[in-house]
């Protein structure tokens, strides 16, 4: 939970500035002798100090108030702090440490502490920071640790501690603002007193055995801006409460076997939310229709339930939205699916074949989308349209595109896809359209691109194909739209080339094609557009492109050609 984490960082920062007179350096005139003597202690039970830091740092030839991760007050030269995070430190914790009496914050975090928490630690009663995460500490909380009552920020996750949640020392900690036990082996019920906390910013409670319902207090909680309980085993519904604490920033509550529905209002009073986990539970119903409150979204995530149609139009205005997880819900009638223009910068899952199989239609436009086609995509067998133009895709196309066999609409273009032109795509019978402009594909145009007997648009151009064009290509039946402009095409157009009659459009610019220019263009009846430009044609222009009737726009520019374009009554003015 990356805001318990800044928030722990920012408030012990605030502990420190707040006690930044009494945390200066004593002078050498008057060591205190008591918590030296617990430095010591501390420092022989450290078995293993890979950086030598204690070894070299804490020695009785220079004050303590000088070693590493020690803070001394000015007027009593007692210590203050002690923090050794990251250290590599092995041992176990020295009990000694309750007498430091004037400890304001300690911070062992990241070391490789082992034994029982000692109970000794609830004698500090000045301690304000308790950060002891990532060791491998076990047993129980002590039980007298509610004598802390100064205590605003416990972080003890990552541990090996179990037991159950202790209810009175909660119910003493009444300053406590982050409170981080995840990651352990705790069990029982929510204690109440948590839910009762006004003054509570973050409370981290995953990866544990809780078990039973989030009360409906939860809503106290005024001042949270964040709540983990991701994989528990919580039931009952979501209060709805916990929908009006408009400070929340992060809600995860995912992989418990919470169930019910999603209150209508949801959203409208979450504005700072920023990421909300809700997967992999037995929620139903639909999902409401004022997410788009949500202006801070980043992320969304709700797989894995029982959510039903309709999705909300809303979540296409979720402008910081980057990450939405829908997979695994029962949206079967979901025929449609339009999120082009937000900036999700994420990946497509893997899964995207198991969200919606009625899906119809997929617009996933400008989305900054990155990251490769799925292969999964082959399992939308009843998709007819899918477009992911303008987005950052890279890899190759997946030959498992083959298994959308309705497809008649593929725009895959303005993206980073590369390599070859997969022949699998020969095998899409309905495709009708196909856009595979600007992007980094490399090789021959596959030959069995003439199977496609319904292809009538066919946009290949900025990339980098090679090879001469097959002659296959001029076997398609009726094709309207042909651009292959601006690759690394060469040869011959074919000799056995066949007039494409209801060919509208034809760009083969900016390409190595050489050899003359085929008679045969003169007979396609309602090319409106031809650009052979940049490439290395040469002989005469042939006359029968004065046949052309309906062109508008001729480019023959920058190639070896020896005679002008023929003047007819149907080129005069021609460009």
């Amino acid at each position: 939970m990356l805001i318990m984490k800044r928030f722990y960082m920012a408030v012990s920062i605030v502990v420190v500035l707040l006690y930044m007179p009494s945390l200066s350096l004593a002078t050498t005139s008057s060591t205190n002798f008591t918590d030296l003597s617990v430095l010591l202690a501390f420092k022989s039970e450290i078995k293993s100090d890979p950086s030598n830091v204690l070894g070299s740092k804490w020695t009785e030839t220079k004050s303590f108030y000088n070693w590493v991760g020690v803070s001394c007050s000015r007027r009593r030269q007692r210590v203050t702090a002690l923090s050794l995070r990251g250290m590599g430190l092995q041992g176990s914790i020295s009990p000694y440490v309750g007498n430091l009496s004037f400890l304001v914050w300690l911070n062992l975090s990241n070391n490789s502490f082992h034994g029982h928490l000692i109970p000794e630690i609830g004698g500090l009663h000045r301690l304000k920071v308790l950060i002891l995460d990532y060791n491998l500490l076990e047993g129980v909380i002590p039980a007298n640790l509610y004598h802390c009552q100064t205590l605003q920020i416990i972080s003890l996750a990552h541990n090996r501690l179990r037991g159950v949640l202790p209810k009175y020392w909660l119910s003493n900690l009444t300053s406590i603002q982050i409170l981080y036990l995840g990651q352990k082996n705790f069990t029982g019920t929510i204690p109440p007193p948590l839910v009762n906390n006004s003054k509570l910013l973050c409370l981290g409670l995953e990866v544990n055995n809780l078990h039973g319902s989030i009360s409906e207090e939860i809503g106290n909680l005024k001042n949270l801006e964040g709540l983990n309980f991701n994989r528990n085993n919580l039931n009952g519904a979501i209060p709805s409460s916990i929908f009006n604490i408009s400070s929340l920033q992060e809600l995860l509550l995912a992989l418990n076997s919470l169930s019910g529905t999603l209150p209508p209002t949801f959203g409208l009073q979450l504005p700072n939310l920023g990421e909300l986990y809700l997967d992999e539970n037995q929620l139903s119903g639909s999902i409401p229709s004022y997410p788009s409150n949500c202006s801070q979204l980043k992320l969304l995530e709700l797989s894995y339930n029982q959510f039903t149609i309709p999705v909300p139009a809303g979540l296409g205005h979720l402008e910081k939205l980057q990450n939405l997880y829908l997979e695994v819900n029962q949206l079967e009638s979901l025929e449609i699916l339009v999120i082009s223009g937000n900036p999700f910068s994420s990946l497509l899952s893997d899964s995207v074949g198991n969200l919606w199989r009625s899906l119809q239609e997929i617009y996933v436009e400008s989305c900054n989308i990155k990251g490769p086609i799925p292969k999964g995509i082959g399992a939308l067998r009843n998709l007819d349209m899918l477009s992911l133009s303008d987005n950052n895709l890279s890899g190759t196309i997946p030959s498992t595109i083959k298994g959308m066999k309705s497809l008649r609409r593929l725009y895959l273009d303005g993206n980073q896809l590369e390599q070859s032109i997969p022949t699998d795509i020969c095998l899409l019978a309905n495709l009708g359209e196909m856009g595979l402009q600007n992007n980094n594909l490399s090789g021959p145009i596959p030959s069995c691109i003439g199977n496609l007997i319904h292809l009538q648009i066919m946009f290949l151009s900025s990339n980098q194909l090679s090879s001469s064009i097959r002659s296959s290509l001029w076997s398609l039946e009726n094709p309207l739209f042909l651009n292959l402009s601006f690759n690394s095409l060469e040869g011959n157009l074919h000799a056995n080339m066949r007039a494409l009659k209801m060919l509208q459009s034809m760009d083969l610019s900016g390409n190595r094609i050489s050899g003359k220019i085929p008679a045969i263009l003169g007979d396609f009846q309602s090319l409106s557009v031809l650009n052979l430009s940049k490439n290395s044609f040469s002989g005469a222009i042939p006359e029968q492109l004065g046949d052309l009737i309906t062109l508008d726009y001729l480019d023959l520019s920058h190639n070896n050609l020896s005679r002008e374009i023929p003047v007819t009554p149907q080129t005069r003015g021609v460009r």
